[in-house]
C-alpha cells in the first residue's frame, strides 16, 4: 500500500507532465507543417500567376494535348527555348528532351513550372469558368493604390452593365453572404481547392444562396452593381482570390484563360 501511495506521489504526476509535454511537441510539429504547407502553396500560386495568359492561350489553341510542356519551357527560357520547342514539335516526349543547352538552374525551373501546371489546375481547361457569360472589360489592376495609398487593390475589376449575371467560377461552399463596408453586397465561396473566392459590389445576391450550402461551378451568384465603396464608380464585379494563409493573389492571368475556355465551351 505504501508503494502505491509513493507511486501516486512521484511517478504518476511525472507521467502526466511527460504526456502533456509530448502532446504539446506533437501539436507544435503539426502546426509547423501546416504553416510550411500553406507557405509552399502560396509561393506556388504566386509563381503560377506570373505565367503569361497569352502564352497559355496560344498553346492551348495550337497544342491542346501538350500545352503544359510548351508553356513551362517558354515561361522559363523565353527566346532561348527554340531547340526545346523544335524537339516537342518533332514528337519527342517532354521527359526525353535533350536539356544539355540549359544550365542546372534553368532545368530545375522548367521542371518546377511543369510540375505546378499539373498540381494546380487554374490554367486547366474545364476546371474553372469565367464569372460572366457576356463580353466584358478588365485590366490588371492588382496592387494599385486605393484610398490614397492606404491599401492595395487585391483583385481584378470586371466591368459591364448593372444587372449583368455573375456566376461561380468553381465548386465549393458558401462561406459569406451579405454586406460589408468595402465590398457592399458580396458573396464569398470556399472552393474545393481550399481557396476563398470573393465576389463584391453586387447589385443583388441570388436569394437561393445560403451560408454553409454547397455551390456548383456556373451557379448564379448574383448581379453586377457598384455597392459598397464602389458607389462612385461604374458598375463592375470585384473578383478576388484569397489563399488559405490569408494572402490575396492576382487573378488576372487565370481570368483571361478562363474567359477564353468559357467562350470555347458555349
Amino acid at each position: 500500500m505504501k508503494l502505491i501511495k509513493q507511486f501516486r506521489k512521484t511517478i504518476w504526476p511525472n507521467s502526466i507532465i511527460l504526456i502533456i509535454f509530448v502532446m504539446i511537441a506533437i501539436t507544435a510539429i503539426i502546426v509547423k507543417q501546416v504553416v510550411i504547407h500553406d507557405e509552399s502553396k502560396s509561393d506556388a500560386y504566386s509563381d503560377l500567376s506570373l505565367i503569361s495568359s497569352e502564352v497559355v492561350i496560344h498553346f492551348q489553341k495550337v497544342k491542346p494535348d501538350s500545352w503544359k510542356d510548351y508553356v513551362a519551357i517558354i515561361h522559363v527560357c523565353g527566346p532561348t527555348a527554340n531547340h526545346l520547342v523544335q524537339q516537342l514539335d518533332n514528337g519527342i516526349n517532354f521527359n526525353n528532351l535533350d536539356w544539355s543547352e540549359l544550365n542546372s538552374e534553368e532545368f530545375k525551373q522548367v521542371k518546377y513550372c511543369r510540375h505546378l501546371l499539373d498540381q494546380y489546375l487554374f490554367f486547366t481547361p474545364g476546371e474553372y469558368q469565367f464569372p460572366l457569360q457576356e463580353s466584358s472589360h478588365y485590366t490588371d489592376t492588382y496592387g494599385a493604390d486605393r484610398e490614397g495609398g492606404q491599401r492595395k487593390h487585391e483583385g481584378t475589376d470586371i466591368f459591364n452593365q448593372k444587372g449583368t449575371l455573375i456566376f461561380s467560377v468553381c465548386n465549393g461552399t458558401l462561406e459569406r453572404i451579405g454586406w460589408n463596408r468595402l465590398g457592399g453586397e458580396r458573396v464569398g465561396v470556399r472552393g474545393q481547392d481550399g481557396n476563398y473566392y470573393y465576389y463584391a459590389h453586387l447589385d443583388t445576391v441570388n436569394e437561393a444562396l445560403v451560408v454553409g450550402n454547397s455551390i456548383s461551378k456556373g451557379e448564379l451568384i448574383g448581379t453586377m452593381g457598384n455597392t459598397g465603396d464602389a458607389i462612385t464608380t461604374p458598375d463592375h464585379l470585384h473578383f478576388g482570390i484569397e489563399l488559405p494563409n490569408g494572402k490575396w493573389i492576382n487573378p488576372y492571368s487565370w481570368l483571361k484563360v478562363w474567359e477564353f475556355n468559357s467562350r470555347l465551351n458555349r
